[in-house]
């Protein structure tokens, strides 16, 4: 069977059922068979309606490189090996009020043998009839120690917040314990982990205060191209309970159309402190454009 007709077939594959592998096609179009045998110019598949089939392998779309082989930026050996992606979004109103908003945000990760990196910072800046509404900056670091055949891993992070409406204006914090991978699969992980550390906070309000860590994790990976993200941490006030911090992430990502790299990206943040000033809940939801390079 030709090239040309294997592609004018596939679009009947939905009611093939689910085969061993999946050949991606340079057109962006996929083949579910089983492959056989790879020669040197061609793959050798068994498709279940189709029968035997040929796949030129000049038409196949070569698979991403592992992620130890993502290249740094500009050809350098900077971050090689990390994803990265760089978002920002904005909106506004005119009528009988003017508002404008702007977020942008930048992640970095890798996962490797014997250890998970994640770095993620966002900006938050808003105004409504001229008077600014929203100032805010957050960064955080977050790494995994894994052991080779163990669930269990051992994690530090460190965190800056800015927020120039709060009492305390910046914020430091630090914690670190132990992990679980209670489930880590290619599509969906679940993950919680336990431990202690310290908030300090700075302005008009200080205060030290050290805290425990008790947080979870999911990841949803719902078809190639759309992922859901899901985290929250209980931070309780070890000098002061039962108060307590309790921050939130939500986010749903789709890939748009054949651009590579270009995603749209709705989520939702959420940073509770029962002891602050004024509004105990700080919630943020946001749209951006993000791109992975």
């Amino acid at each position: 069977m030709r090239f040309h007709q294997i592609v004018v077939l596939i679009v009947l594959l939905s009611a093939t059922g689910v085969a061993a592998d999946t050949i991606e096609l340079e057109n962006g179009d996929r083949l579910e068979v089983t492959v056989i045998e790879e020669r040197d110019e061609t793959i050798i598949a068994e498709h279940m309606l189709f029968g035997r089939i040929e796949i030129p392998k000049s038409a196949v779309k070569p698979p991403p490189p592992p992620e130890s082989e993502v290249p740094g930026i500009f050809g350098s050996d900077i971050l090689r090996g990390w994803t990265r992606s760089l978002g920002a979004g904005v909106s506004g109103a005119s009528g009988n009020s003017k508002d404008a908003s702007f977020n942008t945000s930048l992640k970095i990760g890798r996962s490797a043998e014997t250890f998970r990196g994640a770095f993620d910072a966002g900006y938050f800046f808003a105004t409504k009839d001229g008077d600014k509404t929203t100032n805010q900056f957050n960064a955080d670091y977050r790494h995994d120690f894994l052991f080779r055949d163990s669930k269990f891993f051992l994690f530090g992070t460190a965190r800056y917040d800015y927020d120039q409406f709060q009492g305390w204006e910046n914020r430091i914090a630090a914690s670190g314990g132990v992990g679980y991978d209670f489930y880590k699969r290619e599509k969906f992980e679940l993950r919680g982990n336990l431990g202690a550390g310290f908030a300090r906070t700075f302005g008009s309000e200080r205060s030290w205060r050290p805290e425990g860590v008790a947080g979870v994790a999911l990841v949803w990976r719902i078809t190639e191209g759309q992922s859901f993200h899901l985290d929250t941490t209980y931070y309780p006030n070890f000098d002061d309970l039962p108060e307590f911090r309790l921050l939130s992430n939500a986010n749903y990502s789709i890939g748009i159309g054949r651009i590579e790299g270009l995603n749209l990206k709705f989520g939702l943040k959420n940073d509770y402190d029962s002891v602050a000033t004024g509004e105990n809940n700080n919630l943020k939801y946001y749209g951006n454009l993000v791109y992975e390079f």
